[in-house]
């Protein structure tokens, strides 16, 4: 039950991170289209993500789990291999948006199941797990898609029937939660209350986290470009560097968590993440690039796990399902808006060197604000 949970939630890291090191050569195979649209090949997943996950939410509430979730892995596997055939933008575009549909579906539903499933501290440390285990499979994938880049740019798609293979084994092993029975309608029917403040706060923290950690696999590639011609595996590499980072912060947070606040960990989460970029930012160095990725991972790391854990502890366990239908629509919400929002950044910067030194002043700015918060109207949330 618990590697069901914990692939499936890798696989929606997948999504994304297969083809980020064939970018590039996507764009070289269709050269009459535009930077921003070959980039939106990576990021529209995201965009169905955001549009499907709270009606994946309601559905996982109202008809159940492990239909939904076997249904979305089906469709994953198809959606996504679909790409190693197609050889036109607008229906590869399409196909990502069916897969997005399926990402959505998932994630959803595999986060909802570890509030089903688990309690207390136990939760804390699968959700830690979860969190880790899909930065790591970032790692791994975004290295598997750069090899298979190197061959074509249509291998890294082939990466995607794991949704497929996956299927059996989760039809064999997953249990409907019991808290699914409606036959006390008396409970069932009794009115929820979900503190909208702090549920909306997370909701815009996921979102932001997740804009700054896809600038990576969306912008990384092509700022590696301007230095020179250089290989999928090589940009693979440095692109996992920031996932293997926020890997190893995911997989301690049920470690540290009882020593940390939820507003210190994104407090300093913001402060590492501000530093990685600057890096970035003002490098002319491969090796340095990689050294701002990795330390920025650590910042953006603890951002999940954090957030999901807030979220279970303040949501009602009848709505779960709708509240983290919500959680990953704003979550992946910022991906797809990561590169939309550089496209807009560049007409008043310079260079993107300029966009990632902007975005560690923006990381400063809500370390500064959550310093605030943490000290006035979340002040609860700081405690131990």
């Amino acid at each position: 039950m618990k590697a069901v949970l914990l692939f499936a939630s890798t696989m929606t890291v997948m999504s994304g991170a297969i083809i980020a090191p064939a970018l590039p050569g996507i764009s070289r195979h269709f050269p009459d289209q535009p930077q921003v649209l070959i980039q939106l090949i990576l990021t529209i997943p995201a965009l169905m993500i955001t549009l499907f996950s709270p009606l994946m939410g309601y559905l996982a509430d109202r008809f159940g789990r492990k239909k939904l979730l076997l249904t979305m892995l089906f469709i994953y596997g198809f959606a996504g291999v679909s790409g190693f055939f197609i050889d036109r933008v607008d229906l590869l575009l399409s196909s990502r948006a069916l897969m997005g549909i399926a990402v959505a579906g998932i994630l959803s539903i595999s986060t909802t199941l570890v509030g089903d499933y688990f309690d207390s501290a136990e939760r804390a440390r699968f959700l830690g797990l979860q969190s880790s285990c899909m930065a790591l499979g970032g790692v791994i994938f975004i290295n598997l898609g750069g090899i298979l880049s190197d061959w074509s740019w249509r291998g890294p798609f082939l990466l995607y029937l794991t949704g497929v293979l996956l299927l059996p084994y989760a039809w064999a092993m997953l249990k409907e939660p019991r808290i699914q029975s409606t036959t006390n309608t008396g409970v069932t029917d009794a009115p929820v209350k979900v503190d909208v403040g702090r549920t909306a706060l997370g909701y815009f923290i996921a979102m932001i986290s997740m804009a700054m950690f896809y600038m990576f696999p969306a912008q990384l590639p092509f700022l590696l470009s301007q230095q020179g011609q250089i290989s999928g595996m090589a940009i693979g590499i440095a692109l996992s560097m920031s996932a293997l980072t926020a890997s190893i912060v995911a997989f301690g947070y049920g470690y540290y968590k009882p020593f940390l606040s939820v507003m210190t960990i994104y407090v300093l989460g913001f402060l590492l993440s501000a530093a990685g970029f600057l890096i970035v930012g003002f490098t002319n160095s491969y090796a340095m690039a990689i050294v701002g990725a990795a330390i920025s991972g650590f910042g953006l790391g603890a951002f999940m796990p954090n957030t999901t854990t807030w979220l279970m502890r303040i949501t009602p366990q009848r709505v779960r399902g709708r509240v983290f239908g919500g959680f990953t629509s704003t979550f992946f919400f910022g991906q797809f808006i990561s590169p939309v929002v550089v496209a807009s950044a560049m007409i008043w910067l310079d260079s993107l060197r300029s966009v990632f030194i902007a975005m560690a002043l923006i990381c400063c700015l809500f370390a500064i604000t959550l310093t605030i918060l943490s000290k006035t109207t979340l002040q609860a949330d700081s405690q131990l």
